[in-house]
């Protein structure tokens, strides 16, 4: 064991972190992750990425230690709590880490090891870490700027020299071809067949489960022992992958899971895809799309080929294809909802945290968003209960809201069967025509809701064209979400459709969105962005589709080619959004019955018309109607005529300085204001109004004298009548004749003085300027 390079930085780590944390740089291979938590004094906690590595680490560690995992050594991973008090070295994921303050509070040493993954957790875990600045902290990474992260956390930056041998780089691929899902089973197959040649097991890089699956089936038949690797598989599975031994040679097909973390003995062959599945957020909506990885991504997979001899590393794309340098962190491309509310149940504030690359202002003000609509975060940006209750749930924040919001309604059966499939993030429905028989068609009836949950109960993927690997996801996620709320394994048989969907509204009244129809095309809206029906949806069988209540829905494209597909929605009558409060009332129309006020009133929701009612108006929309009603003088003819002549001379005096500026207000302005001042509630108060009420302050009386004198609004010369228009900014009057059939100017002996004005007449022959000021 003091063979692995690791050991020749034992005495300089240990005695840089009893004066401040240590970020440790060393290659994959180097002994790092098994070697360095051991060194450590009193309870260590390690943080591992995924929850495969923390259960083959600990079972690695516990063997070298002499001990069984769960006593000296353990591991806490979702749904496993392999650990007692006397367990002194505890392997954990980040969510677990993040959600447990006592077992943060317990560790005299944390390890953040694989660092360079930089997910969303652990970069905030750092930050929290560094806030409280209480724990002995090592930093670990195999590829990472290590001096940056050294500088960022004030600690020293140690760096451990690798193991690695010689791999021989090999490309498929032709031109400038990129990593592509085309094809993939065909050249896998391909390539393991080539790889026959060589010495050592076999290493597949697969982008996830449905791609290994599909893979395996093309390898059926060969002379290898298949494995496949992912975060999905039991312990038993899983460890078959580590045994040192196998009847017949490996070929293991992995997710990105075996990149980092995991040593895997006898591996001399990689096979690269190239390709890695990562959520992007556009709008606030979540693409979980297949892409090229990045060029550190690439290294760190061939370098598993080199671990005990030199290997070889095929990778199915071509040498001239240019990858991303570097894999963004997870901060730069997911929605930050997980960090504003794992933040804030530690009490903080991202902007307020040493984060090593600070959030977007517009990602956090999107999470934010989310959040208060769900009812997450008070107004001083705490966790509400209703956060903490979503934050303890490990699903995504939008399904934890439903689910709360359905315990309460009495339908959690229902929408546990439904986020199930949500949370899978890949179709249910398999491509392709629907079944023969009608009655297997579960998308039929026209609902996306009803099909998921009738395919996670009682779907077949021989007989409902539903994809295995979702059904089978869905069914494990279901049984966990179950357990956590102290259900049994039975789902109940009855589906209250309707209670589910009046749930979804109130969780998030946003899933709202109304149909708008311009020609052919036909588009959904909440009020922001305009999102479609995408192809699968089973709401297309729907006629006369009024709104729909959206469960999910997914970004294609890029840039301003993106467009938002509905993959998840239920149909509802436009009469469910009124009936929930949705919209806003607007004045339609007002009339004068009786001595009180009556309106037509539509209810408006993302710009259509839910609903219309005619009734004795009340608060706001009350002052907007007695306001529309003296402004076309309906009501108290007299003080408007009147008002309108006292404003226009209050605006012309502000203008000339007589008198203060914000004096200057517009009729339509000045009214709304005063009716609001009135204290007026309801249509039926006309009474209680005068015509004094609505009469503007006149200017004062040297004021008026002032601007009849030199600034008249109206002028009459002999047989016509001109009405001044005054354009201060031009330093100009202009006189229009509303009354005679003078066609020539008037002499300009015969005007006001106008003093300082440029002086203009509009007549038939055009305007004449009778005086350059």
């Amino acid at each position: 064991m003091t063979e692995l390079p690791v050991f020749a930085v034992r005495a300089r780590l240990l005695e840089a972190l009893a004066e401040a944390p240590v970020v440790l740089s060393s290659p994959t291979g180097s002994g790092k992750s098994t070697e360095v938590p051991r060194w450590l004094e009193g309870r260590v906690l390690v943080v591992e990425p995924r929850r495969i590595a923390c259960r083959s680490l600990a079972a690695r560690v516990a063997e070298l230690e002499g001990t069984r995992v769960g006593q000296a050594v353990g591991y806490v991973v979702r749904d496993e709590h392999v650990a007692g008090e006397g367990t002194k070295l505890v392997f954990a994921t980040p969510g677990i880490v993040l959600r447990s303050d006592a077992m943060v509070e317990r560790a005299d040493c944390i390890v953040l090891d694989e660092f360079h993954e930089r997910s969303l957790d652990v970069d905030l875990l750092l930050a929290l870490l560094l806030k409280r600045g209480k724990k002995k902290l090592v930093v670990m990474s195999a590829t990472l700027e290590g001096a940056r992260v050294a500088s960022h956390v004030g600690g020293a930056h140690v760096t451990a020299e690798g193991r690695m041998f010689p791999v021989d780089v090999r490309y498929a691929g032709k031109g400038d071809e990129l990593p592509d899902v085309a094809d993939l089973p065909s050249r896998v197959r391909r390539a393991v067949d080539a790889a026959a040649r060589e010495a050592g097991d076999i290493l597949v890089f697969l982008p996830g489960k449905a791609e290994i699956d599909a893979s395996l089936d093309a390898l059926r038949g060969l002379p290898f022992a298949l494995l496949p690797l992912h975060g999905g598989l039991t312990k038993d599975e899983q460890q078959r992958v580590f045994a040192p031994t196998q009847p017949a040679r490996k070929v293991i097909l992995a997710t990105n899971v075996a990149e980092t973390s995991l040593t895997i003995p006898g591996v001399g062959v990689v096979i690269d895809a190239g390709l890695v599945r990562q959520t992007r957020y556009h709008d606030g909506r979540g693409a979980l799309a297949l892409g090229p990885i990045a060029e550190d991504s690439a290294s760190q997979r061939a370098g598993r080929a080199g671990r005990t001899g030199p290997g070889v590393c095929v990778r199915l794309w071509s040498a001239a294809a240019r990858l991303e340098k570097l894999t963004l962190p997870e901060i730069h491309r997911e929605s930050l909802v997980p960090l504003v509310l794992a933040a804030a149940a530690w009490g903080s504030r991202p902007e307020d945290l040493p984060l090593l690359d600070p959030p977007k202002p517009y990602a956090l003000e999107a999470a934010r968003a989310d959040l208060e609509a769900w009812g997450a975060l008070d107004r001083d940006a705490a966790l509400t209960p209703a956060g903490r209750g979503i934050f303890a749930l490990p699903i995504d924040a939008r399904h934890a809201r439903l689910l709360l919001e359905a315990r309460a309604a009495g339908c959690l059966d229902e929408a546990i069967d439904l986020v199930s499939v949500l949370s899978v993030g890949r179709p249910l429905f398999l491509p392709g025509p629907p079944p023969e028989d009608a009655h297997d068609d579960l998308r039929l009836g026209g609902c996306d809701v009803t099909a998921f949950v009738r395919a996670v109960r009682e779907g077949r993927p021989d007989v409902h064209r539903v994809s295995g690997f979702v059904l089978a996801e869905a069914r494990r996620i279901r049984g966990r979400l179950r357990r956590l709320q102290g259900l049994d394994d039975a789902s109940a048989e009855d589906f209250d459709r309707d209670a589910l969907l009046r749930a979804a509204i109130a969780a998030d009244p946003r899933a709202v969105h109304v149909v708008r129809t311009r020609g052919r095309s036909v588009t959904f809206s909440n009020g922001g962005t305009e999102v479609e029906l995408a192809r699968e949806s089973a709401v297309k069988n729907v006629r006369d589709l009024e709104a729909v209540v959206v469960f999910d829905s997914r970004a294609f494209g890029a840039g301003r080619e993106t467009r938002i597909l509905i993959t998840c929605a239920a149909a509802i009558p436009l009469a469910w959004i009124a009936r929930a409060g949705l919209g806003r009332d607007r004045l339609e129309s007002v009339r004068l019955e009786k001595g009180r006020v009556l309106a037509t009133i539509e209810r408006v929701y993302a710009k259509r018309v839910i609903a219309t009612r005619d009734e004795v108006p009340t608060g706001t929309v009350a002052c907007e109607a007695i306001a529309q009603l003296f402004l076309r003088g309906s009501l108290f003819r007299d003080s408007l005529v009147a008002t309108k002549e006292r404003l226009a001379m209050t605006r012309l005096a502000a203008q000339l300085g007589l008198v203060p500026a914000t004096e200057g207000v517009d009729l339509e302005a000045w009214v709304a204001a005063r009716v609001a001042s009135l204290g007026v509630t309801s249509g039926d108060e006309l009474a209680l109004l005068s015509a004094k009420d609505f009469l503007a302050p006149d200017v004062p009386y040297e004021v008026r004298a002032v601007l009849e004198r030199n600034y008249p609004r109206t002028v009459s010369v002999g047989d016509a009548t001109y009405e001044a228009d005054y354009d201060l900014g031009k330093k100009q009057v202009l006189l229009r004749m509303v009354r005679g059939s003078r066609r020539d100017p008037p002499p300009l002996a015969y005007l006001p003085r106008f003093e300082g004005l440029r002086v203009c007449v509009e007549s038939p022959r055009g305007i004449a300027v009778l005086r350059q000021r």
